[in-house]
């Protein structure tokens, strides 16, 4: 499996490209670099686009081919250079150079060593070349970037089925399964491309049940960013988080919005200007929204788990709340509104379904949407529903991952708590769980790397110590997924009795 070499910390390298050109991967490239190096990290920013380097242009410079630069071996051949934006070193690796780029592309951690940098972020350029794909696929974060657009919709749908079936290679390639890579080749060539992931991974699991795990366990871990840019309505910000609901089941939940860049003419301006967007206009809605874009990057969320696989290889059936993207214990306003929202998300001309879905998907989902209303507004029907969910496996209904079990589980210590509909989620009740299921407070500690003093405020509630509560709702959720409970829920509720412990 391609594991991601730093799981619980800030991404080290960070890939920009994919999909279809022209969309601006050099423009959120460069963002991300730029506030990196604003907050003090070392940043070496690599321009390997397909076509001649011309990052250097953004920050106002022309560099010269000459000898390396003394942080690289004396064999490489590139232009690098420094550049206006402190802490952020520009290696530039163009179409000329050949065998060169693809080094600096497929291992860009021997880039990051020989420089001495904390982060490498990648402009790899448009495209589903090999080249472009296993640039990608060598990072701890894959960023694309589309635009309100059906052609660019479709190309990160394109994107995601290169991804995959390229991640398969290289997996079958690692262990060494001939017959593997001859039967996902002649599976490619049957198809005329690669199919969606989840088609590919049953195609591949009908025919071998030696590789069926692996198909599945990689169809899961493939984790693809999104940035849609140059947004002109709400529609178009949402459009991210659409295409995300969209493709959980046959991308395998491959796509996860990371937020969308407003069109903006502060960024016509700074290409003009030859500046780096977020240090000519810092304060323009385009520099606010690549700003929280790459805090996104750097949160420890963008990390997430990978898809939970259900017997069957897909993603388990989702419940009635998943499939309108609701919290349970929503109210019946909120069930109409996100009825209203999934109802735009499937109709016949959303963007987001732009290549993706055949109409026999979409009205099998559409059917399940109206299910799902049908039953959550329906108090007779909700709550036998909501009691066929809960959880005698407290983490049964709710759409993350569990974490793994320790390989020896403490001796419980008594009767667990009951759990309802109607549970309230105190720190009392968390500590009366995590002790009836024999899990001690310093493992909670090292599995969700929370500081002991705020996990025994969480469960006293003492909200003096508590930081502010954007930051216990974090931990809240951790420790929630750690006790395998619903994290929405249980936040909420926390969160709920914490507002009102400080009002009083």
């Amino acid at each position: 499996m391609i594991e991601n070499p730093n799981p619980h910390g800030i991404p080290r390298v960070i890939a920009v490209g994919g999909a279809k050109g022209g969309v601006g991967h050099s423009l959120v490239a460069v963002s991300v670099a730029t506030f990196l190096a604003q907050l003090g990290r070392k940043v070496l920013l690599v321009d390997a686009a397909p076509r001649a380097a011309t990052l250097g242009r953004c920050f106002g410079v022309a560099p010269e081919v000459g000898s390396a630069p003394p942080w690289l071996p004396s064999s490489f051949v590139a232009r690098g250079h420094e550049t206006v934006v402190p802490n952020v070193r520009l290696l530039e690796v163009s179409s000329e150079l050949g065998p060169h780029r693809a080094r600096a592309t497929s291992d860009p951690r021997s880039l990051l060593r020989a420089s001495e940098a904390d982060v490498c972020v990648l402009d790899l350029g448009g495209g589903v070349s090999p080249r472009v794909v296993d640039g990608m696929l060598s990072a701890d974060v894959m960023l694309t970037v589309c635009t309100p657009e059906p052609v660019a919709v479709e190309a990160v749908y394109r994107f995601v089925r290169h991804a995959y079936a390229r991640r398969m290679r290289r997996r079958l390639l690692d262990l060494g399964d001939d017959v593997g890579l001859e039967l996902l080749r002649a599976l490619l060539v049957e198809a005329g491309g690669p199919p969606v992931p989840a088609q590919l991974a049953r195609l591949l699991a009908a025919r071998s049940a030696e590789i069926a795990a692996v198909a599945w366990e990689e169809a899961a871990a493939l984790r693809v960013r999104l940035v849609v840019n140059q947004s002109r309505s709400r529609a178009d910000l949402d459009l991210g988080e659409a295409m995300a609901r969209v493709a959980v089941r046959p991308l395998v939940g491959a796509v996860e919005s990371v937020g969308g860049v407003e069109f903006d003419d502060a960024v016509y301006m700074a290409a003009r200007r030859r500046r780096p967007l977020l240090i000519d206009s810092p304060a323009a809605k385009a520099s606010r929204n690549l700003e929280r874009i790459a805090r996104r990057l750097l949160s420890p969320d963008t990390m997430r788990p990978p898809t939970a696989i259900g017997e069957a290889g897909l993603p388990a059936a989702p419940s009635h709340y998943e499939a309108l993207a609701l919290d349970r214990g929503a109210s019946d306003e909120e069930v109409r509104r996100a009825y209203r929202r999934a109802r735009e998300i499937y109709a016949a001309d959303s963007l987001a379904l732009s290549g993706l879905l055949t109409e026999e998907e979409v009205s099998g989902m559409v059917a399940r949407i109206e299910e799902a209303r049908d039953v959550l507004l329906d108090p007779s029907r909700r709550r036998p529903y909501d009691l066929s969910i809960a959880p005698s496996d407290p983490f049964a209904g709710h759409g993350g991952v569990a974490p793994e079990e320790p390989e020896e589980a403490p001796a419980a210590k008594g009767p667990e708590p009951e759990i309802t509909t109607d549970t309230e989620y105190s720190g009392e009740f968390l500590r009366s769980l995590r002790e009836a299921r024999g899990i001690e407070l310093r493992d909670v500690a090292a599995r969700t790397r929370i500081p002991m003093h705020h996990l025994r405020a969480l469960e006293e509630e003492d909200y003096k110590v508590l930081p502010p509560a954007v930051y216990t709702r974090g931990f809240v959720i951790e420790l929630a997924k750690t006790l395998r409970l619903d994290p929405e829920s249980v936040a909420r509720s926390y969160l709920r009795r914490l507002r009102k412990a400080v009002a009083a």
